[in-house]
């Protein structure tokens, strides 16, 4: 049975996929004679001889296989630890400054936020040091008492000089602060869930209707909505709420320019990134939702346009405009069978994707045995093709994010969860969902397991932490529409705004499950990759190998279409890129009369794609986008800008 795709509680299941489960669950109490209890025989498994057998455990059954026991050794437990700054202190004054007035605030947000984009940047805590650079964010911006009279003094003499000032203004700051920023008083609720960006300079790029216009919340619940603050008589407006408000202001001083914002840039971009939004995007899948992107787009436009320094890291490798990821859920007793004519197609395209397999071991309500001892050759046969085997937990549960931690040391055979019914899920824990199916994968193949899905998209709040501890290094648990961004991003311990994992989560863009069938929405994903093209976006492709048919029919027809329009490979090959990508430091400096590129990474980098200052080159091909291409070793390098 394919997953249901979506993990809402209100989530209603379709007539025909109940009607299937409830054959299903009829099936297997006929199997079990009326009493449930009886032994039944795994269809498929009635002559497998010695090599496996069926086991009674506490009235059910499950397949023993031979000589598979683990794993041994149990997991270690996570502690959050609060990232600390200061890891994000260092760098020339050719990046951004992020001014930290709060070290309490939710300043990861930003950090993440802007290595998803590439943009360059520096946190600290003083004053002195920010004023150094060209553009500057105080963030969380000034409170009322947090300046004296020499520290303003001097911030003003920054803008009036030539400099950029950027700062969340969404508490009461004093009356020449508002002057500063060009404001009197503003009108703060939380009642406000978007906005819209009016027509400038760093809003151009923004050409779609879906990127002009920002959620910042669910319009239908407040609980999560965030404290805006909508200021008054202000001398230019950049964005206007719902209720036309000024959400975002500038005020031009000489040469220089101070912008204020009217809501918390970090605490939104992590909630988001954290799925913690209370739903405030407008769709769930399928469809363009870039609202975090597009601020941060808006962010890096007035970067560029103010810091003449200004480089990028692009999003994509070998500086394509797209990366795209296929991906398979494999948690349907015919859909491993069935995966290899779509592995077959996707290497004659020359390309890998990524198979999550349920390693379902025993019966029970929503399908049967499909993970056993004729699983090896069928792994095998994928991994000849060059496809990546990753896990997509043992039970697939529909209450997984409800589950119960575990002990940290569940292994096969003994860990046994069954789904009873819907909503109903017995003996399962999240590291039992982690462990057992990453040791059984590794166990029945040559791979290491470094990717994982969940069934039903169900995300416990400690998924991050819990990834990290199993061992694994990537996730693909979320729709993008659902975290409103087209981009990879770090993962945060419970989800949350203080302390950071090494776990990177690559969103779903495109799924199989929603109407119309596939093969009818081709134009739509070859337009939907076109939008996300335009900043090296991502796109994760979702299908379920229940069937061939339609599904095939839509792989074929848009890998033709944009077969050489993107960067394609498994979730790994991209997860490995993104993590050395994720690692590199850049900086202008002078040298003489020259300006020198300086790259830094503790990891070689292929294919790394650099947006210049406007005007200026390296000697290196040029990709997409504007970029410059190069094979970036460990370590630092240095390459002069030419005019």
């Amino acid at each position: 049975m394919p997953s249901s795709f979506r993990p809402a509680p209100r989530r209603v299941l379709s007539a025909a996929l109940r009607l299937a489960l409830a054959a299903s669950a009829l099936a297997l109490a006929a199997s079990c004679g009326s009493g449930g209890s009886g032994r039944y025989t795994v269809p498929g498994l009635e002559g497998v001889g010695p090599e496996s057998r069926l086991v009674r455990q506490a009235r059910e059954e499950y397949v023993d296989l031979p000589g598979v026991r683990g794993p041994e050794a149990a997991s270690p437990k996570p502690g959050e630890v609060p990232a600390d700054w200061r890891t994000y202190g260092e760098g020339s004054p050719s990046r951004l400054a992020v001014l930290l007035t709060d070290p309490r605030s939710s300043w990861l947000g930003l950090v993440h936020g802007f290595k998803s984009l590439g943009i360059p940047f520096r946190v600290t805590d003083s004053l002195d040091s920010a004023l150094e650079h060209d553009v500057v964010l105080a963030y969380p911006g000034f409170k009322r008492g947090s300046l004296d009279d020499t520290e303003a003094r001097r911030l003003e003499d920054f803008v009036r000089g030539g400099g950029t000032l950027l700062a969340v203004q969404t508490g009461r700051p004093e009356p020449r602060v508002e002057a500063l920023f060009g404001f009197r008083g503003a009108v703060r609720n939380r009642r406000r869930s978007e906005l819209r960006y009016e027509d400038s300079p760093f809003a151009a790029g923004l050409e779609y209707p879906e990127e002009r216009t920002t959620r910042l919340g669910n319009p239908d619940r407040a609980r999560y909505r965030l404290r805006t603050a909508a200021f008054s008589d202000p001398e230019e407006v950049l964005a206007r709420y719902e209720d036309g408000g000024a959400a975002v202001i500038r005020r031009r001083d000489g040469a220089g320019t101070a912008m204020a914002f009217g809501f918390d840039l970090g605490r939104y971009i992590q909630g988001a990134q954290g799925n913690r939004d209370d739903e405030a995007n407008r769709t769930y899948v399928n469809s363009f939702e870039p609202s975090v992107d597009s601020l941060l787009r808006f962010l890096g436009e007035v970067y560029r346009a103010r810091e003449p320094d200004a480089v990028f890291l692009h999003p994509a490798p070998d500086g394509m405009p797209l990366s795209v990821v296929v991906s398979h859920d494999v948690d349907y007793a015919g859909s491993l069978a069935n995966s290899v004519e779509y592995a077959e197609y996707e290497r004659s395209m020359g390309y890998g994707a990524t198979y999550f397999l349920q390693t379902k071991y025993f019966r029970d309500f929503f399908d049967e045995v499909f993970f056993d001892e004729r699983t090896p050759e069928l792994l095998a046969r994928l991994e000849e093709l060059g496809m990546e085997l990753a896990s997509h937990s043992v039970c697939h549960s529909d209450m997984f994010a409800r589950v119960p931690q575990g002990t940290f040391r569940e292994s096969y055979p003994d860990y046994q969860p069954r789904i009873i019914e819907f909503y109903y899920t017995r003996n399962a824990t999240i590291m039992g969902e982690l462990r057992v199916s990453k040791f059984l994968i590794e166990r029945l193949s040559r791979s290491r397991v470094d990717s994982f899905r969940p069934g039903f998209l169900a995300n416990p709040f400690s998924l991050p932490q819990s990834l990290e501890s199993a061992g694994y290094r990537y996730s693909s648990a979320v729709a993008a529409n659902d975290v409103m961004t087209h981009l990879p991003f770090r993962l945060n311990h419970d989800r949350l705004y203080r302390s950071e994992t090494a776990v990177y989560e690559f969103p779903i863009t495109v799924e199989d499950e929603k109407d119309p069938p596939m093969d009818g929405r081709v134009e739509d994903a070859v337009e939907l990759a076109g939008k996300i093209s335009r900043y090296g976006g991502l796109f994760v492709i979702l299908i379920h190998p229940n069937v061939t048919a339609e599904k095939l029919r839509f792989l074929r027809a848009f890998s033709e279409r944009m077969r050489e329009k993107a960067w394609w490979g498994t979730l790994r090959e991209f997860g490995d890129w993104w993590t050395a990508r994720d690692g590199v430091e850049s900086d202008v400096v002078p040298s003489g009369d020259r300006r020198v590129l300086r790259l830094s990474s503790p990891l070689p980098v292929r294919g790394l794609g650099i947006r210049l200052p406007e005007g200026f080159r390296i000697a290196a091909p040029r990709g997409a986008n504007g970029t410059f291409v190069l094979d970036l070793p460990a370590g630092t390098t240095e390459l002069v800008l030419e005019p």
